[in-house]
């Protein structure tokens, strides 16, 4: 036995508007959202990379108060260093 074919309705004017409308809404909090994301995604990887070059700059100044003191690459790098990390 076939199953009966199911009719749709039309949407009259005020109905297509007010489809139209939630449309919109939801495709303006989804942008929200995923802006949202990124901006935090960027501040996480941001913060990161400042921990990373200031524990990479207390390594190397560490190094220089040693007797061995440091080379002019890593002394390049410390000047490097100190203009990177945000305080």
């Amino acid at each position: 036995m076939a199953k009966p074919a199911l009719k749709r309705r039309l949407m009259n004017y005020k109905e297509a508007a007010e489809r139209s409308a939630v449309i919109r809404r939801q495709n303006v909090q989804r942008h929200q959202k995923a802006t949202a994301v990124t901006s935090l995604r960027t501040e996480i990887q941001r913060h990161t990379a400042n921990r990373n070059y200031q524990m990479e700059l207390d390594r190397l100044h560490e190094a220089s108060l040693r007797h061995s003191g440091l080379d002019a690459t890593a002394l390049n790098r410390m000047s490097e260093l100190r203009g990177l990390v945000r305080r």
